[in-house]
């Protein structure tokens, strides 16, 4: 009797610290598209730069080539955006869909596991309810996964048409600089295979720096989430500052994890993806021990973590506030 009162007071109190929390049934699923469209593209104009500089610096073989040596700012770093603004929207779409829906599904089965176990599971009930702090990060991770594999088949001939234009030399930019002209060039040579090169490598890259972003984001999140409430002995300072740190934090945790762990495979991917000719000349595995003879592995790390810890600050706080008001009972 007493196990049972301290698992139903243990479910309770966690009933009560997720009361608040949207979850994917309570938002308002055209709301969240529409503003959220807005929202994105915006960010996105905004942050290009930093892709631009990421790009030229992975696939650089002197320091020459990682600065513009004419053309203005706009110009020059934000090439290949019309690309990336008309295609991210569809693959966000497919990305919050695919990531809010299985995180919360993961959640709540395994929470309903962990405090009411299965007959065969209940000598095991207190050595399962010790993990009930891992669930949280656990769901985050499997779910971020799976949402990036998912809008991979967007997200790869988006890459490949954007990054050749970030990388074109300055002549043949202005000649033929623009998406159109890029993805008839590929085709021509390569068929339409050619807009999906690296396509394998980047489901293989995809998957750890979702699941580790996801999961750093959420477990470190889920830690300091009591700094941020109202009602914690820190009066001194604002909820608002005490939320924001938190949101920043977990953030910027996620992206230094996520870009050091994977950068590796993001540098052999993004120079598979930018290189002329036929994609069988240009297996990982040769592109892997071309840039291990040079280390060049970790070439563009200092702007992935910048640009992964500043996108990923701004978007996870742009999108919990517009989970927020495209709740279903938001102003009523």
């Amino acid at each position: 009797m007493s196990s049972l009162s301290s698992q139903n007071q243990q479910q309770r109190a966690h009933d009560v610290g997720r009361r608040n929390e949207t979850t994917w049934s309570d938002i308002d699923k055209t709301r969240l598209y529409g503003i959220g469209s807005v929202m994105y593209s915006a960010l996105t104009v905004a942050l290009h730069p930093l892709t631009v500089a990421k790009i030229r610096r992975q696939v650089a073989t002197n320091n020459n080539q990682t600065t513009f040596n004419s053309g203005s700012f706009f110009q020059n770093y934000y090439r290949g955006l019309s690309v990336v603004v008309s295609l991210a929207i569809p693959a966000r779409i497919i990305y919050i869909s695919t990531l809010e829906f299985t995180r919360e599904l993961i959640d709540t089965n395994t929470r309903q596991f962990i405090f009411n176990p299965p007959p065969a599971m209940a000598a095991y009930e207190k050595q399962l309810q010790s993990l009930s702090p891992f669930v949280t990060p656990f769901s985050g991770g499997i779910a971020g996964g799976m949402a990036a594999v998912s809008s991979q088949a967007i997200i790869v001939p988006m890459d490949v048409i954007s990054q050749k234009l970030m990388v074109m030399e300055a002549n043949m930019y202005r000649q033929k600089g623009s998406a159109m002209n890029v993805m008839k060039s590929i085709i021509a040579a390569e068929g339409y295979g050619g807009l999906f090169r690296g396509f394998g490598l980047s489901l293989f890259t995809s998957l750890p720096a979702g699941t580790i972003w996801w999961a750093s984001y959420a477990g470190v999140k889920d830690q300091l989430n009591h700094y941020a409430d109202p009602n914690y002995p820190m009066e001194a300072i604002p909820v608002i500052a005490r939320q924001g740190c938190v949101q920043v934090t977990s953030a910027f945790s996620a992206a230094l994890a996520a870009s050091i762990l994977t950068q590796p495979l993001d540098t052999i991917k993004t120079r598979m993806q930018v290189a002329k000719g036929k994609p069988v000349f240009f297996s990982p595995v040769a592109v892997a021990k071309e840039l291990a003879s040079t280390s060049g592995l970790f070439k563009g790390l200092l702007p992935r973590i910048g640009h992964m810890g500043v996108w990923g600050s701004v978007l996870s706080a742009a999108y919990e506030y517009l989970k927020f008001v495209s709740r279903k009972d938001y102003n009523t």
